[in-house]
């Protein structure tokens, strides 16, 4: 079974922790959820899920160039599948990202080789890798940002990378939860560190959201080489900046506008 990663300009992003003051939250009544998730009948332990989320902090929350980069989960971080089920209830998809619920798919595609432990599926998978193959990905919990007394958005990363020759592409996208209430009701991306290349073509993208009480946008630049390069031999790159205006809106839904960066 081959598990293909189709080449596409690829983005690069990349997002810190916030500059308010962080602190470690063992709270039970820090991060509340419900039980009872899914129409699809998806279950969670909350407890388990709050304990994911060792980090909270109140708004501003604003990313620098380095927290993805540096970013990685932890035995104490990781989410199980039915976690990022709950955690992508309601996603709204934008221009933020191209990836969408891409770097998801890829997730529960190696959560299901691995749960296949018997049949040697993941084995048998890896034995066969090859360019253009996804060869990992990982989803892990990074923090809680406190909104009001009754909203939080619980930030959350998947990595990923394929086959190391061309194409190549890997990268972490940042998933952005809004739980009202003690209930999930949107998520989208906020945030990506991503890049790749098939020689010479190459891309990256790098996005940074900026989260406070009165405004929440997203600024992303792309940067594309279609391989070719100017008389002294450097490569020709296109930059191309876009800033996202976000909101939470009355039911909790994340809603998104771009304009473009002339």
């Amino acid at each position: 079974m081959k598990h293909i990663l189709p080449f596409i300009p690829v983005l690069f992003i990349a997002a810190c922790g916030g500059n308010a003051e962080q602190t470690e939250t063992n709270n039970n009544d820090t991060l509340a959820v419900d039980s009872l998730v899914l129409d699809s009948n998806v279950v969670i332990d909350q407890d388990s899920l709050k304990s994911r989320f060792h980090i909270s902090s109140a708004l501003p929350y604003l990313q620098d160039t380095s927290y993805l980069f540096d970013l990685n989960g932890t035995d104490s971080t990781w989410l199980a599948r039915n976690q990022i089920q709950y955690l992508t209830y309601g996603f709204v998809d934008s221009d933020i990202s191209y990836q969408g619920l891409i770097p998801i798919d890829d997730y529960f595609f190696f959560d299901s080789l691995q749960h296949m432990a018997d049949s040697g599926a993941y084995e048998e998978y890896l034995a066969v890798l090859d360019i253009g193959m996804m060869a990992q990905t990982n989803a892990f919990a990074a923090q809680e940002v406190i909104v009001d007394d009754s909203t939080k958005i619980l930030l959350w990363c998947v990595n990923y990378s394929t086959y190391e020759a061309c194409p190549y592409a890997s990268g972490t996208i940042l998933y952005g939860t809004i739980v009202r209430n003690g209930r999930v009701t949107s998520c989208t991306i906020l945030g990506e560190d991503s890049s790749g290349a098939d020689a010479p073509v190459w891309g990256e993208t790098l996005t940074l959201c900026s989260l406070s009480k009165d405004k929440m946008s997203a600024w992303k630049l792309n940067r594309n080489c279609d391989g070719e390069t100017d008389e002294e031999g450097n490569d020709i790159v296109t930059e191309f900046e876009t800033v996202y205006t976000i909101s939470i809106d009355e039911k909790g839904v994340w809603v998104i506008e771009a304009s473009v960066v002339e």
